[in-house]
C-alpha cells in the first residue's frame, strides 16, 4: 500500500504521542522521531516547522483520543456522579498498571508530563496542556453537578471542586509514577469523595 502524505503526518503524530509519553519532550529528538515512525526528516519538516508544532498536534490528537476513548464512554453514562469519577480512577489504574506490566514502566499522565517539563519553557505548548487541563475539568465537573443534584455530595462551587479533584488525580499520579507503585495512585484517589464534597 501506497504511504500517503496524511499517512505520514499520522505516523508522526502517533510516534510522537508515544515517546513524550513514555520519554520526554527533552529526551525526544527529531531524529529519534522520524527513525521510529520510518519516515525521512525532510517528511518531517514537510508537515511541521519545529518538534514544537509537532508537539502540539500530539496534544490535541491524544486529547481527541482519550476523550472518545475514556471520557465520553465513561461520563455519557447514566451512572451517578461519584461512581463516573471512581469508574476514571478504575479506567486510570488499568491503563497505568498494563504499560508497567507489559513495558516495564509507570507512565504517569501524559499531559501531566508535559506540562511539568515544558510549562516554563515553550508558551505554545504550555497553551495547550492548559486548554486539555480545563477540558478534564468540564467533564469532572459536570459530574461533580450530577452528584451535587443527587444528594451525593453538599452543594457547592463544582468548578472549584473539579479542579481540586483533577488536582488529585495528577498529585496521584505523580506519587505513583515516581515510585513505580500502582497501589499508590488508587490508595490517594480514594480520597476523591473528600476532596469532591470539601
Amino acid at each position: 500500500m501506497a504511504i500517503t502524505g496524511t499517512n505520514t503526518r499520522e505516523r508522526l503524530i502517533n510516534t510522537a504521542t508515544r515517546l513524550l509519553w513514555e520519554q520526554s519532550y527533552q529526551g525526544t529528538s527529531v531524529d529519534m522521531l522520524c527513525s521510529r515512525a520510518d519516515i525521512r526528516k525532510g517528511s518531517f519538516y514537510h508537515f511541521f516547522k519545529s518538534k514544537t508544532e509537532l508537539a502540539v498536534a500530539a496534544i490535541e490528537s491524544s486529547w481527541l483520543r482519550t476523550e472518545r476513548t475514556i471520557f465520553a464512554q465513561i461520563f455519557h453514562s447514566d451512572d451517578g456522579g461519584m461512581a463516573q469519577l471512581n469508574h476514571l480512577i478504575d479506567k486510570v489504574d488499568e491503563i497505568q498498571a498494563s504499560m508497567l506490566k507489559n513495558r516495564g514502566i509507570y507512565p504517569g499522565c501524559p499531559f501531566g508530563n508535559l506540562g511539568q517539563e515544558m510549562a516554563n519553557q515553550d508558551e505554545l505548548i504550555r497553551a495547550g496542556i492548559q486548554r486539555v487541563f480545563e477540558l478534564h475539568c468540564d467533564y469532572i465537573e459536570a459530574a461533580l453537578r450530577k452528584a451535587q443534584a443527587s444528594g451525593e455530595i453538599p452543594a457547592g462551587d463544582a468548578r472549584a471542586r473539579a479542579r481540586n479533584v483533577f488536582a488529585l488525580f495528577e498529585g496521584a499520579l505523580l506519587i505513583a509514577k515516581v515510585a513505580k507503585d500502582p497501589a499508590l495512585f488508587r490508595s490517594v484517589a480514594s480520597s476523591v469523595k473528600a476532596v469532591a464534597a470539601a
